[in-house]
Parts: C-alpha cells; structure tokens; sequence
C-alpha cells in the first residue's frame, strides 16, 4: 500500500487571475496540501481572489514583503526572485515535499503520486517530473486557452528531430519551443536551496545537483504562451532586455527564436505567424509524433476544480478574454508591433 505522504506546490506568479485561480484550484484537487503564491505585483487584483481559497498562501510581494519580511533588495531578474521566494517557502514549509513550477504548468498524475515516490532510493533527494508542451493540430481553432494535445521531447541527437520538423528544428530543444527539462518535487527534510529546474545541496565547492529519479508516469503539463499574443508579448519581453541577458536567461533554441522575432518580424502579423510555424503541428508533424507517441491527450478540468472550491464564481477561458486581461505593459508592448492600417 502506498505511504502516505503531504506535498505542496509553490509558484511565483504574474498572470491573469482566473488563470492563477485555474493553477491553484487544480493542484489542490490533485491532493496538494498547499498551494503557495508569490505575486510579484504586490497590487495584483487577483490576489485577494485567491485568498478565499482554503489551503491556498498568498504574499504580496511589494516593498513590505521585500525589505520588511526578508530584508533585502527586491532582485531585478524574475529568475532571482522565483527561486529566493520557492527557497523561501521551502524552509518554511511543514509538507513533506515542495514542488516548484510556474503558473503555466499543470501537474498530470496517472497513477497517485505516491506510487512514484516509492520507485525512490534512499539517497534520492527528489522527484524530476518531465513537461510536455501544448500545442495545436491542424485546423484547430484554440478558443479557449486549454484547448490543444501535448508534445513529448524528440532527443536533439535523433535523426527524428530534423525529419519532423525540418527547417524550423533550429528553434525546437528536443522538439519544444519552451524548456524540455522538466520541474522538481523536492524532499522538505533536506538543506536544499530550490533553483528553477532543480534544487541544489551543499554550498562554495559542495554545491552539486543532488541525486534524483525521473518520475515514469507523472508528468507537467505546459501551455507555453497561452493563446499566441500571450506568447509574442513574452517574447518581446525578451527582446527588450538586450543581448546579454538573453544569452544568460535561455538557452539557444529560444535565444534564436527572439532574436528571430526581434530582427526578423516586422510585425504582430508575423510575429503570430511565426509563434504557428512553431505551435500549430502540420498534418506531416502530427503523424509523425504520432507514429513514435510523442503526442499525448491528456486534459485537464479547471472549471469543475474551480466550482469546487469557489462555489458561485465563473471563470473566463475563451482566448479574447484571456488577451484582454494581458494588462497594460503587455498591450504598451504588442503595440509596438502593430503596423498602421493604410488609408
């Protein structure tokens, strides 16, 4: 009989409420303890909508929280602060084990977590659970912002890499526009510092990436960019910081992806254009995953989950709501893009 075990999940986040809402709601139906919230806009409205949530921690993370509760300068770099925050709750936390994702990542069990933690070695400090990235098939409208199937890596060193996609291979990691490195589920009894993809041990000369497992069934599932503007204002975001901080931030194949939409998109237009070569699988792609089953269709049910634990309210999933709720940064940003109609 499997062991029972409490776990937790920690994320910084800045996105629109009823996705954050969607985020909380889900993993807390999966059997979570704790969900834990870092909004990095300490007037982000969606936080005191996730405050009536039961076993859901909201910080707001403004000035009080920086130079009050953990005396120190707000980081400039998200990274920074998304890890500082997850360390944070890491050393807090009266769970058993803490995972670290972002709001765009929803945890898919197949089989009880704790069947995976089991298949653990004694010295095994934690859990690596492997993404898969959404995209769409051909003709697929993506109305709703969860709408899509998923994709599973295809290894760079395969032939199969370039023979699915071609030319646009140069932007894909292992088959992924995003990350194909997967999140951690770490053990809370362990000195660990929690990193983005990984937590680290030890410290000066002893820091090393602790031992770990890949989980066999569990797995995330990421909606990289949640309907195309969401993905070109992120990327423009990128765009915006210099070659420097690209260069430190992603890794190639996305650094080549931004460059590509800075240099090489004159505009929204294309930009959108190219965020389909890379999302939307062409008939040709689509029998290929299929054929080496690198395509999965699992869903997730954020409205029943949402019903559940706040009764009464009625989130908002369609793409156009989701774009309108962007905010104004991001509408300042992809309108930079936006080309004069003609006269």
């Amino acid at each position: 009989m499997a062991q029972e075990i409490s776990w937790g999940v920690v994320a910084t986040v800045r996105e629109p409420a009823d996705l954050v809402l969607a985020f909380a709601t889900h993993h807390l139906g999966l059997g979570a303890a704790e969900v834990t919230l870092f909004f990095d806009d300490p007037e982000d409205p969606g936080a005191a909508l996730l405050e009536q949530i039961p076993d859901c921690t909201v910080h707001r993370c403004g000035e009080e929280y920086w130079q009050g509760t953990r005396r120190r300068e707000r980081p400039a770099l998200q990274s920074q602060r998304q890890m500082l925050n997850a360390t944070w709750r890491y050393n807090k936390t009266s769970v058993d084990w803490l995972l670290h994702i972002d709001a765009d990542e929803f945890l898919h069990l197949p089989v009880p977590l704790a069947e995976e933690l089991e298949a653990l070695r004694p010295g095994d400090g934690w859990l690596k659970i492997r993404n898969f990235e959404r995209v769409w098939r051909t003709g697929a409208q993506g109305g709703a912002i969860f709408d899509g199937v998923f994709r599973k890596p295809v290894k760079d060193a395969d032939d199969d890499l370039a023979r699915i996609y071609g030319s646009k291979a140069r932007f894909l990691w292992n088959g992924f526009a995003g990350h194909p490195i997967g999140k951690a589920l770490s053990a809370t009894d362990r000195d660990f510092r929690i990193y983005t993809h990984s937590p680290r041990a030890g410290r000066g000369a002893e820091n090393h990436l602790p031992p770990y497992r890949t989980a066999r069934h569990a797995a995330l599932l990421h909606f990289d960019g949640l309907t195309p503007l969401h993905w070109a204002a992120k990327t423009l975001r990128y765009a915006e910081q210099g070659d420097a901080a690209i260069d430190v931030l992603l890794h190639p194949q996305r650094q080549a992806q931004v460059r590509h939409v800075r240099d090489a998109c004159p505009d929204l237009r294309a930009i959108l254009d190219f965020h389909g070569d890379l999302f939307h699988l062409s008939e040709q792609e689509d029998l290929a995953l299929s054929l080496i089953g690198a395509l999965s269709t699992a869903r997730i049910d954020p409205e029943a989950e949402i019903a559940r634990f706040l009764p009464g309210y009625r989130p908002r999933f369609d793409a156009r709501h989701f774009d309108e709720m962007l905010g104004q940064e991001n509408a300042a940003r992809l309108m930079t893009r936006v080309s004069a109609v003609p006269r």
